[in-house]
C-alpha cells in the first residue's frame, strides 16, 4: 500500500508538472516558475484541497533531484573553463556574494530572527540561479553576447563559492559556532575534498567511462554514470559534506571527458525528470501561513534581491574591468536567486537549525525574482543607454578609461628578477593542490574510521592500533604525491636562497646559500610534521604512535621512491590525457526551427530509378536532400541528377513544416522515415 501511495504521489507530480510546462510555455515564462506553482496547487499545504501528503516522500524525492540537479550544475562548470573566467567575473561575483550576504543577514536581525536563520538568509540570497538565467538567456537568444559570457563567468565562480559556503554552513550548523580557527579547518577539509575527488576522478573516471562507452550499448553507460553520481554524493555524506557536493564534483569530472556531449544527451531525460519533482516538491513545502508580515517579509526580501544584486553586481564588474554597458547587463540579469538557494534553504532544515518558514521565504521569493528575470534582461541594453546618457559626464568617462589602467597596472615588470618571482608563485601553487592531495587520504580515513567503526569486528574496534591501521593505510595512499611535495619543496627553497643570496664570485655567497636552504628545509619538515599530527589527532589518540608509524611511512618512501615517482609521473600523464582531448562535439544547432530528418528509400518504391529532380521533393515541399548513403559510398550535396536506389538513406534539411509535407510525400511513395 505503501508502495502504491508512492505512485499515486508521482503521478500527481508528474502531471501537474507537465501542465505548468505547457502553460509556462504558452505564457513565455521560466518552466521552474511553474513547476513551484504546480507544486503550491498539489502539496500538503494548500488549505483547500489536500492531493499529496506524505511529506517524507516528497522530501527524498526532492534530495534525488538535488543530486541529478547539482550534477547537471557541475556537467556545465567544467575546471577548462576556469580559464577563461578571468579577473572581472571573480571580482564580480565575490562583490556580489559578499554584499548579499551582509544585506540578508541584517534583514534576518531587522526581523527578529534567530542568529542561525539570519545567516542562513544571508546564504540564501547571495547566489544566484545557473538554470533560470541559462533557460530565460536560451529562450531570448542571448547566449553569445559578450554580457552573457560575462554573466556565464560569474555563475562558475559563484557555484564554488557556493559549495565553500555550504561546507562553512554544514560546520556552523552542527557545532553551532563559527571561531576562525573552526573556519580554517572547514575550509581546509573541504579544499582537500574538492582537490582529492577531482584528481581521483581524473585518474579513474574516464577509463571507466571509456570501458562503458565501448560496448556501445547506451543504458551500459547510463547507468555508469548514475553509479558515479550517487557514489559520489554517497562519498560527500560520509565525510560530513552535502550530497549536493559530490554529485556537484563528479558532474565537473566528467564534464572534461571526451564523451561528455553523449553523456549530457543520456542523463538529460533523468536529469529533467528530478529536476521537475526538485522544483515542484519545493512548491509543494510552501506553508500557507500567509500573515500580512509574511506578505510584506516576502515583498521586501524579493525587493532587496532586485536591486542589491543589481547594484553589488554592476558595480564588481566594474570593478573587475568591464565596460559599463556589458556591467549593468550583467547586474540586471543576475538579479534573481533558485536551486542553490533552495539547497542552503534545506540544508538548514536537515540540520535542524532553521524551519520550514526560511525555506517558504525562499522558495516564494525565488518565483517573484523568476518572474521578474525575463522583463529585467529585456531592458538591460535600453537601461545600459539611459545611464550612458544620463549619468555624470565625470563618471562614465572614468569607468570608460578605468579598464585600460587596470590592464596597464597588470603588465609584467621588466626587472630580472620577475621570470623568478613567476616561479615562485607557481611552485607555491603546485605546493598547495599536493597538500590538499596529502591531507584528503588522512582526512578520509578518518571520517571512513568514524563512520564504518561499529562495524569492524570487536578485536579490531577496540584495539589501541585499530585508528593507526586506517591511519598507515591512507599515509601510503598519499606516499606518491608526498614524495613529489618533498622533491618540489626542496626545488623552491633552492629557489628561495639563490634570491636571497644572488650569485658571486665570493665563496661565501654558495655557503650562505647553502645553509639558507638548509634552514628552510627544516623549518618546512617542523611546520609539516606538526600540521601532519594535527590532522591525524582523530586516527591516533596517543602522540607515541605518530612517530613509530611516521617512520615506518618514511622506511617505505625510501625503499620504494624510484617506484612513487613513477606512480607520479604516470598519474600527471593521465590528468593530462584527459585534458589534451577535446570532447567529442555534440549535435549541430540549426537556425531557427531546421531539421535534418533522414529517409530509407524501401522495396518497390516508386522513387527507385528516378533523379532527384524527376521526383519533384523540391517543388512539393521546398526541402533539400543534403545526402545519400548506399552500400557503395555516401554522396554529400548530391545533384539534380543523381539518381535514387532500393535501400538509399536519404538526409533532408528543411523547417519543420517543409518536413512535415516531405514525409506525406515519402509516405505516399514507399520511403520510411529512420
Amino acid at each position: 500500500m505503501h508502495g502504491m501511495q508512492l505512485v499515486q504521489d508521482l503521478a500527481l507530480i508528474m502531471t501537474a508538472a507537465a501542465v505548468a510546462t505547457v502553460i509556462c510555455q504558452r505564457l513565455n515564462q521560466p518552466v521552474v516558475l511553474g513547476y513551484i506553482l504546480a507544486g503550491v496547487v498539489i502539496g500538503p499545504n494548500n488549505p483547500w484541497i489536500r492531493l499529496v501528503v506524505n511529506e517524507e516522500e516528497i522530501r527524498t524525492l526532492a534530495e534525488l533531484g538535488v543530486i541529478l540537479l547539482m550534477f547537471s550544475v557541475g556537467l556545465h562548470f567544467s575546471f577548462r573553463k576556469l580559464k577563461e573566467v578571468g579577473g572581472v567575473a571573480i571580482v564580480t561575483a565575490v562583490v556580489e556574494i559578499a554584499g548579499m550576504f551582509f544585506l540578508g543577514e541584517r534583514m534576518g536581525r531587522l526581523f527578529g530572527w534567530s542568529t542561525m536563520d539570519a545567516i542562513f538568509l544571508g546564504a540564501i540570497l547571495s547566489i544566484s540561479s545557473t538554470t533560470i538565467i541559462a533557460k530565460v538567456l536560451e529562450s531570448m537568444g542571448l547566449l553569445r553576447p559578450g554580457f552573457a559570457r560575462l554573466i556565464f563567468g560569474v555563475l562558475i565562480v559563484e557555484d564554488i563559492l557556493a559549495i565553500a559556503m555550504m561546507g562553512m554552513l554544514t560546520s556552523f550548523g552542527t557545532t553551532g559556532e563559527l571561531s576562525w580557527l573552526g573556519a580554517g579547518q572547514t575550509l581546509l577539509k573541504l579544499a582537500a575534498f574538492f582537490v582529492a575527488v577531482a584528481v581521483g576522478g581524473f585518474l579513474l573516471v574516464p577509463g571507466l567511462v571509456r570501458l562503458a562507452s565501448r560496448t556501445r550499448m547506451e543504458e551500459v553507460l547510463l547507468i555508469t554514470v548514475l553509479g558515479l553520481i550517487f557514489a559520489g554524493a554517497i562519498f560527500a555524506e560520509r565525510l560530513g559534506f552535502s550530497v549536493a557536493l559530490g554529485a556537484f564534483l563528479i558532474g565537473a569530472v566528467l564534464a572534461e571527458v571526451k564523451e561528455v556531449n553523449r553523456i549530457e544527451k543520456l542523463v538529460a531525460p533523468v536529469r529533467d525528470l528530478f529536476s521537475a519533482i526538485f522544483f515542484t516538491s519545493s512548491g509543494m513545502l510552501i506553508t500557507f501561513a500567509m500573515t500580512p508580515r509574511g506578505v510584506a517579509e516576502v515583498g521586501l526580501i524579493a525587493l532587496v534581491v532586485v536591486i542589491g544584486k543589481i547594484i553589488f553586481s554592476t558595480f564588481g564588474a566594474l570593478l573587475g574591468g568591464a565596460d559599463l554597458r556589458t556591467a549593468v547587463r550583467a547586474g540586471m540579469s543576475l538579479a534573481q536567486i533558485g536551486e542553490f538557494s533552495f539547497i542552503l534553504a534545506g540544508l538548514g532544515m536537515s540540520l535542524g537549525v532553521t524551519g520550514q518558514r526560511l525555506y517558504s521565504l525562499a522558495v516564494m521569493v525565488s518565483a517573484v525574482t523568476t518572474l521578474t528575470t525575463p522583463y529585467l534582461i529585456r531592458v538591460s541594453e535600453g537601461s545600459a543607454d539611459w545611464m550612458e546618457r544620463k549619468a555624470p559626464r565625470w563618471w562614465v568617462d572614468f569607468w570608460r578609461f578605468y579598464p585600460s589602467w587596470l590592464r596597464s597596472m597588470r603588465s609584467e615588470p621588466g626587472d630580472r628578477h620577475h621570470v623568478a618571482r613567476q616561479f615562485i608563485r607557481k611552485l607555491l601553487g603546485q605546493l598547495g593542490l599536493q597538500l590538499a592531495l596529502l591531507t584528503a587520504p588522512i582526512l578520509a580515513a578518518a571520517a571512513f574510521w568514524d563512520s564504518y567503526r561499529e562495524r569492524l569486528p570487536e578485536t579490531v574496534r577496540l584495539a589501541w592500533w585499530g585508528g593507526g591501521l586506517f591511519w598507515l593505510g591512507g599515509a601510503l595512499l598519499a606516499l606518491p604525491v608526498g614524495w613529489a611535495f618533498l622533491r618540489k619543496y626542496h626545488a623552491l627553497a633552492m629557489l628561495v636562497s639563490e634570491l636571497i643570496f644572488p650569485r658571486g664570485s665570493r665563496e661565501e655567497v654558495g655557503s650562505a646559500r647553502k645553509w639558507a636552504t638548509f634552514l628552510f628545509c627544516g623549518m618546512g619538515a617542523v611546520l609539516g610534521g606538526v600540521y601532519l599530527l594535527v590532522i591525524s589527532s582523530p586516527l591516533l589518540p596517543s602522540g607515541k604512535m605518530f612517530p613509530i608509524l611516521m617512520a615506518l611511512v618514511v622506511a617505505v618512501g625510501l625503499v620504494s621512491r624510484k617506484k612513487l615517482v613513477e606512480l607520479y609521473a604516470k598519474g600527471q600523464s593521465a590528468i593530462r590525457d584527459t585534458f589534451a582531448v577535446a570532447p567529442d562535439p555534440g549535435e549541430v544547432r540549426l537556425p531557427g526551427d531546421s531539421q535534418v530528418r533522414s529517409f530509407r528509400v524501401g522495396r518497390g518504391s516508386g522513387l527507385i530509378g528516378q533523379s532527384l529532380k524527376e521526383t519533384g521533393l523540391r517543388k512539393v515541399s521546398g526541402v533539400v536532400v543534403v545526402a545519400i548513403e548506399r552500400a557503395g559510398g555516401s554522396t554529400v550535396s548530391p545533384g539534380p541528377d543523381e539518381r535514387l536506389f532500393e535501400g538509399d538513406e536519404l538526409f533532408v534539411f528543411g523547417e519543420k513544416g517543409q518536413l512535415e509535407l516531405a514525409s506525406e510525400f515519402f509516405m505516399n511513395c514507399g520511403v520510411v522515415e529512420v
